[in-house]
């Protein structure tokens, strides 16, 4: 297997990095979604442990509305999802893992974020 595809809820807003709230309620709402990505990875991979080294990860946002985050704020609100790839065993560190520019779609029926991960040689 060299891509595998984890679909996402899209990140909420305590964990932008422009959302000016309480520092706990952002703690706890990052640990959720790392707990949430690290479920579905473990889901998308069916039990397997896959250990890349190097990956890039390929980013559709789909938005109920034309009101969105621009591409680096999703890669930003993200990093809970990539430590959660990483604590599922997708990646050994989230450190080597980048993101491409992502796609984002409007007035979608069924919000989410489908995350797209590759394995690059070393």
């Amino acid at each position: 297997m060299t891509s595998l595809t984890v679909t996402l809820p899209p990140p909420p807003k305590e964990v932008r990095s422009n959302w000016r709230g309480h520092y706990m309620t952002k703690a706890r709402a990052m640990k959720k979604y790392r707990h949430i990505s690290c479920l579905a990875a473990k889901s998308a991979m069916g039990g397997r442990v896959l250990g890349w080294v190097k990956a890039s990860v390929h980013i559709t946002a789909h938005f109920p509305t034309a009101r969105h985050m621009d591409p680096s704020n999703i890669i930003d609100a993200l990093k809970a999802a990539f430590d959660g790839l990483e604590d599922a065993g997708v990646i050994v560190n989230d450190n080597n893992l980048w993101p491409e520019r992502p796609v984002i779609l409007t007035k979608q029926t069924n919000p989410r974020v489908e995350l797209r991960i590759t394995k690059e040689e070393i």
